[in-house]
């Protein structure tokens, strides 16, 4: 049987009072077809942030703002950061990371100047210019 008018109209009314209590919440969703949520738009203390979701649900990609400033990571298929971009007034900063999550590059313009460093495995600087 057909839902009447009434009946569409509380659930419609039921599902806008549904989202404007999430957007009161500071967060807004986007869902695929299959009911994941494959992105996040969210207000925290800090700022606002914008978030990306893989099909498995991992977090791949995030920007966010601060009172410092911006900036943006992305992560592999496991939630791992692996590049970073961000800048505040003191510093403008890049970064890579390998599989394991260590830092093997960091590129950076400070008050002082530019920087850059490499890593091995251990973490150990094995490159840098000032």
């Amino acid at each position: 049987m057909a839902e009447s008018i009434e009946a569409r109209l509380a659930r419609l009314e039921g599902e806008v009072a549904a989202l404007r209590e999430r957007a009161a919440g500071g967060a807004a969703r986007l869902v695929d077809g299959q009911g994941r949520v494959r992105g996040e738009m969210t207000l925290s203390p800090s700022g606002p942030m914008l978030c990306f979701y893989d099909e498995s649900g991992a977090a791949r990609a995030r920007l966010m703002l601060s009172g410092d400033g911006p900036g943006l990571t992305l992560a592999d298929e496991n939630g791992n950061t692996r590049a970073w971009l961000g800048f505040t007034k003191e510093a403008l900063r890049i970064g890579f990371a390998d599989e394991a999550g260590n830092s093997r590059v960091f590129v950076g313009v400070m008050r002082s100047g530019p920087v850059a460093k490499i890593y091995d495995e251990q973490q150990r600087v094995v490159w840098s210019a000032p």
